[in-house]
């Protein structure tokens, strides 16, 4: 795991109420991608205290913080209740109200943070990485 929990919250923007244990599910499935598009010899370099590529490294770093907000974000705009699950939902008319995105903005929002995971490494994607729905030459 290059990133951590404090890094993903910076780059999402997220409150630090967010606890890392609430985060944790996320990494193995993010980091499991990146080392997909970047092998996994650039992985553990990155992870190293002493990387040979800092760039390379911190760019790994951001794109795995990205990919687990993509992972993340459908659990996280999820209400339970005694019912099952309330993925939008807008409660009263108070001075707080809450908001939770639409199964389509919803899906919009991760595809910004896949995108912005491609971005953040793209020039150390290898050609034998696999990017399934974004072109690795695409430009944001």
């Amino acid at each position: 795991m290059i990133a951590d929990g404090t890094h993903v919250r910076v780059l999402g923007g997220l409150p630090a109420g967010l606890t890392d244990s609430m985060l944790a599910p996320f990494f193995g499935p993010a980091s499991r991608r990146l080392i997909e598009w970047v092998g996994a010899t650039a992985y553990t370099d990155a992870d190293l205290a002493t990387p040979t590529d800092q760039d390379r490294a911190d760019a790994l770093k951001d794109a795995e913080a990205y990919l687990v907000l993509y992972y993340a974000a459908p659990r996280l705009n999820m209400v339970m209740n005694d019912s099952g699950i309330v993925t939008y939902k807008t409660v009263g008319s108070t001075t707080e109200t809450f908001t939770y995105l639409n199964p389509s903005e919803l899906e919009e929002l991760r595809q910004v943070w896949l995108r912005d995971a491609v971005n953040a490494c793209r020039k150390h994607i290898t050609k034998t990485g696999s990017i399934v729905g974004l072109s690795p030459t695409a430009d944001e």
